[in-house]
């Protein structure tokens, strides 16, 4: 394995980029140079050509969910409990609504929002949540695809209430693409919708800046099997702990066409490694 280190200050750069690129008439969140993701298949194809079993398509959701790895991430971060509550379907109209008035005003009505969480205590789902977020006790919080960890209103602080998760659910772009995209997926398998919601205990030692994302490609695409359980591969994110000890966080998908951010990668310009077409890397950023 070759050890790649990465100036910080290109990292730098390429952050204020994204930034003034944000801040213009035509904003956009994604890279040119690190964590790309959503490549069109025409920019990658030259790069990792297909073969007789192997093609390149966007990976479905499903397979990454959160809730199907929950109990090997949860034991592997030694969680001594670890809760997945199903909010009530008809939550998911209330919920958008809620973020739409964020949206457009940039905040949401106290008599809204109020609504919202009285509505969830009120049901059975509510009622085993109001045990959990007792005002005292501190969760993560995510949905099954992603956390509202990008909402304004302290979604990488720790959640103690129904009303701080409702929040940041809804002030979160992150948890309106999960939401969207189970209510689109519900009505093309013709099933009702399933809005889970997962509280783990919030654990201080859980350090962003120790955190790792770790890309395992399809077998397929090196052309020495055929597709399997594995066919689309996949990623998954683990964070170093104090004592040396390394523990799972998620797994996500894979592959350019994937929503997957490529972190100090970029999945055009280093296409061959990050198929397992080539030696592989570890890269790291050095200040």
């Amino acid at each position: 394995m070759q050890l790649r280190k990465i100036p910080y200050s290109l990292v730098a750069a390429d952050t204020a980029a994204i930034q003034a690129i944000q801040d213009s008439s035509n904003p956009s969140s994604r890279s040119q140079r690190f964590s790309t993701a959503h490549h069109r298949l025409d920019e990658i194809a030259p790069v990792v050509p297909s073969n007789a079993h192997f093609i390149h398509e966007t990976p479905p959701w499903k397979p990454y969910g959160y809730t199907l790895w929950h109990p090997l991430i949860a034991k592997s971060q030694n969680l001594s409990e670890h809760h997945e509550i199903l909010l009530p379907t008809f939550l998911y109209e209330d919920l958008l609504r809620c973020h739409s008035a964020w949206v457009a005003t940039n905040r949401i009505h106290t008599s809204l929002l109020d609504d919202v969480v009285e509505m969830l205590k009120c049901t059975k789902s509510g009622k085993k949540l109001a045990t959990l977020l007792d005002g005292e006790r501190k969760w993560f919080i995510r949905l099954d695809q992603m956390s509202p960890k990008d909402s304004p209103m302290g979604g990488k602080l720790p959640s103690s209430t129904i009303h701080e998760v409702v929040t940041r659910i809804c002030t979160s772009m992150r948890a309106y693409g999960c939401l969207t995209r189970e209510f689109d997926d519900a009505k093309t398998e013709d099933r009702e919708m399933q809005i889970k919601l997962v509280l783990n205990p919030w654990n201080e030692g859980m350090d962003p800046d120790k955190e790792f994302r770790v890309f395992v490609p399809p077998p397929a695409a090196k052309n020495t099997r055929k597709p399997h359980a594995t066919e689309y591969g996949f990623s998954f994110d683990v964070t170093l702990q104090r004592n040396g000890g390394v523990q799972l966080v998620e797994l996500n998908p894979f592959g350019a066409l994937s929503g997957c951010g490529a972190c100090l990668f970029n999945w055009v310009l280093d296409g061959r490694v990050m198929y397992g077409l080539e030696e592989p890397q570890f890269i790291v950023t050095l200040d």
